[in-house]
Formats: structure tokens, sequence, C-alpha cells
């Protein structure tokens, strides 16, 4: 038993050395050590914009030029110059014509050695000269023109107008009417045509007989 003590001894006071050691490094783990603060000298330098060392530009002085005013002329009287009149146009001189000298007539009766006056000359004008077809053609034209009748859409316009017609004929039969030139109203156009087909034609010349012919007429309308 009195071996045991010192051994206990050291291990209280082992254990008491724990304690304050463990005790120290939790006040120093909620104590934390304060950085320290290095002081260090602030250096401010002013350095001066290279617009401010620019030197002013000097002033400019204007001077101004008075600038003369114009002279007005000064107004002349107009001088109005008479304007000289034509010269009056001379009448010319026309001489009097000298009054024709008749010849004489002769109260005798012609001797060996006067001359004999011609006597005109009549030329007798004969139906060859006149060319049968075109005179068949102007009897054609009037019979359809008396045939024509002026239709009423014509009437109340009081339209005037020519159509030109052309038909083939033979013997007085007609064939292949048709309009070659417009009246401008279709109404007078085709009045002319139903003159064209009701018509009574002439007889043909001799020489037009048992042939076709194609003829060409202006019907009016008025």
């Amino acid at each position: 038993m009195r071996r045991s003590q010192p051994w206990q001894a050291f291990g209280s006071a082992l254990g008491f050395e724990f304690v304050v050691l463990a005790a120290i490094v939790a006040w120093i783990a909620s104590h934390p050590p304060k950085p320290v603060e290095a002081f260090v000298p602030l250096t401010i330098e002013i350095t001066p914009s290279p617009e401010s060392e620019k030197p002013a530009p000097p002033e400019v002085i204007k001077t101004v030029t008075p600038v003369p005013t114009p002279r007005m002329p000064t107004p002349v009287a107009a001088r109005i110059v008479p304007k000289p009149l034509p010269p009056e146009p001379i009448a010319p001189t026309v001489a009097p014509l000298p009054e024709p000298v008749s010849a004489p007539t002769p109260t005798s009766a012609p001797t060996a050695f006067t001359a004999p006056r011609p006597e005109p000359q009549v030329v007798a004008s004969t139906a060859s000269s006149v060319d049968p077809a075109l005179a068949y053609n102007a009897k054609l034209a009037a019979a359809v023109q008396a045939a024509f009748t002026v239709p009423a859409p014509a009437a109340a316009l009081s339209f005037k107008g020519r159509t030109r017609v052309e038909f083939g004929l033979r013997d007085g039969i007609v064939s292949a009417i048709r309009v070659v030139q417009s009246s401008g109203l279709g109404a007078a156009d085709r009045a002319a045509i139903k003159a064209v087909q009701t018509a009574t034609f002439p007889p043909p010349p001799s020489s037009l007989q048992g042939k076709d012919g194609s003829y060409q007429i202006w019907v009016a309308c008025l």
C-alpha cells in the first residue's frame, strides 16, 4: 500500500497539467490574435494636364473695312425723238390702153387675092368614146340609191354619211355583198346592204352580158 502512493501523485500531477493545457488551448482558440496593421504612407502626386500647359492663343483683332455706298446715277431726262412718218406712196401712172382697132368688114365678095376664112371644126362625140363599164356602174349606183331607205336609228340621230359597198353581179343576179368602208353607223351600213339586195338593176350592155362583174358604189344616208 505504501508503494502505490507515489504513482498516484504523479498521475494526479500529470492529469492536472493536461487540464491546464486544454484550458489554455481553449482560451487561445476563443481569443484569436488580432492582425497587425501595417501603416503605409500615402503619397499623392499632382501631374499637370497637357491642355493646361498650352499657351493661350493670342487674341485676334478684327478690323472692319467700311464698304462704300454706291452712288445712284442722276436720272437724265429722256429725249423723245419724233419718229419720221413714212413717205406717202406715189400712185403709179397708168397709161390708158389703146382702143382695139376693129378690122374692116369686107362688103364686097372675096376676090381671087382674098383668102377665105377657115370655119371652126366641130368634133362630134360618139358613144364609143365612153367606157360602157363606167356608164353601167353609174346606173347600178342610181338603182341602189333609189332602193335605199333611211333606218329609224339614223333618222332619230339625224345621221348623215356614206357607205361604200362592193358586190358581184351577173345578168342581174347579186352575190358576195360586203361593206368596204363603213359610214360609222351600223344601221346605215345594214340598210345599204339591203338596198343592194332589193334594187332593180338595168340590163347590162352587150359587152358585159354573161360575164361576172365586181362593182363598188357609194350609198348615201341623207
